[in-house]
């Protein structure tokens, strides 16, 4: 099959959420069929990374993204009904450059990722074309909204309002849509029960992310992430505040490891003796294999963590919240431990802290749990049924109407 795969993003290298989902499915796909990848760079080395998919894809082609364009389109659309973040991915170039591709080679299916790049197909209704979510901005917006008193909480509320329809609508217009995870795929069914939508979570490389020793090691909390997306910086901030007092009053000797690209200067602020804040790493595994437990206190955000999944792979013990823990069949207390308010938080770290057969059993099962249900492999399979799927209903309805 010949396949249209539209990145909003360098897919490469793979180091945060939608770049990992994106890079994985793509060698995955590579493998079964012919895919040409679309993709906003944004600087000379995203340039040179996405050539670097032509080892194993049949073409590649960029747009260079502008931000002054971008918020330039939110201005002059501000009262648009539709959600600014489609304003700000909107490009007179990327649409071209898509047309021309549709209108010169045979596609046998266009792939979409996000809303914001399934927004320059939606108009296509000849080609399958499906639209991977990944999760509800609605829904994530929503929570964001309960928790952030700053000042673009107003304008949140009306984002989220467009969102919310727009989503959905556009989900219509696509011959079949993914998540990552059952609350994303029950806030969108409740929208519109007709949609064609599935679950395919998010993956790990078992391979790449491999067991760390748990032996002779200080005693270290590590939590990862981009850390100028809210969600992260967030929960950052709250453990800091509310929990981190609680745990370094029982064991002054712990440390906490803050790793991620773009640390805003609030999360700047909090490093001190015992917290190191270390900005962009090219491999995130040293502090997996260095830590103790990996700590994630999520008050908002949707879809399912990748970090979360890094860490059980590593066979690390991970404490998060209920909005941490959504889209992870996990059992808590077996695959992870899962609290919301700031001292039950802090008991289980504690706890963990003193009972290093806790933390082997925890990470033992993690692991199992990853090797079964979250190997790319396994994914890339699913994603490959889903396009069949499309196929053969979009070749049915064809022989109908002839």
């Amino acid at each position: 099959m010949r396949i249209l795969f539209l990145s909003l993003r360098c897919p490469f290298p793979p180091h945060r959420g939608d770049r990992i989902r994106n890079y994985n499915f793509i060698k995955y796909l590579a493998k079964h069929h012919a895919v040409t990848v679309v993709s906003f760079v944004e600087s000379k080395q995203e340039i040179e990374n996405i050539e670097a998919l032509t080892s194993f894809c049949e073409r590649t082609e960029f747009v260079p993204f502008s931000h002054f364009e971008a918020r330039k389109n939110c201005i002059f659309n501000f009262f648009s009904k539709a959600p600014l973040q489609t304003h700000y991915w909107r490009s007179i170039k990327m649409q071209k450059t898509i047309d021309n591709l549709l209108q010169k080679m045979d596609f046998e299916l266009v792939h979409a990722h996000l809303f914001r790049m399934g927004q320059y197909i939606s108009n296509y209704s000849e080609i399958p074309k499906m639209l991977d979510l990944c999760d509800s901005i609605a829904l994530n917006l929503s929570r964001r909204i309960k928790i952030d008193r700053s000042a673009v909480s107003p304008l949140l509320k009306i984002e989220q309002k467009r969102t919310r329809n727009y989503e959905v609508d556009l989900a219509q217009l696509f011959d079949h849509n993914t998540v990552v995870a059952k609350p994303d795929y029950d806030y969108l069914i409740e929208q519109n029960t007709e949609l064609n939508l599935s679950i395919i979570p998010v993956g790990v490389d078992p391979d790449y992310f491999q067991p760390c020793t748990i032996e002779n090691k200080e005693l270290n909390l590590l939590f990862t992430g981009t850390m100028n997306y809210f969600p992260n910086y967030d929960a950052a901030i709250y453990f800091h505040n509310e929990i981190w007092p609680l745990i370094i009053d029982k064991h002054p000797d712990v440390t906490l490891s803050i790793v991620g690209n773009n640390p805003i200067a609030p999360v700047r602020r909090l490093a001190d003796n015992n917290i190191t804040i270390t900005g962009y790493v090219p491999d995130t595994r040293p502090y997996f294999d260095k830590a103790t437990i990996f700590i994630s206190p999520m008050r908002s955000g949707s879809g399912l963590q990748v970090k979360h999944l890094e860490a059980m792979a590593m066979g690390l013990p991970v404490v998060t919240t209920t909005i941490g823990s959504m889209g992870i069949e996990a059992i808590e207390k077996q695959d992870l431990l899962v609290a919301d308010k700031p001292h039950d938080f802090a008991n289980h770290v504690n706890t963990l802290l003193e009972d290093q057969e806790l933390r082997r059993s925890i990470g033992n099962s993690s692991r199992k749990l990853i090797e079964e249900k979250y190997n790319w492999n396994i994914l890339g399979a699913q994603l490959n049924e889903v396009y069949q799927q499309i196929a053969e209903r979009k070749t049915c309805q064809s022989c109908e109407l002839s």
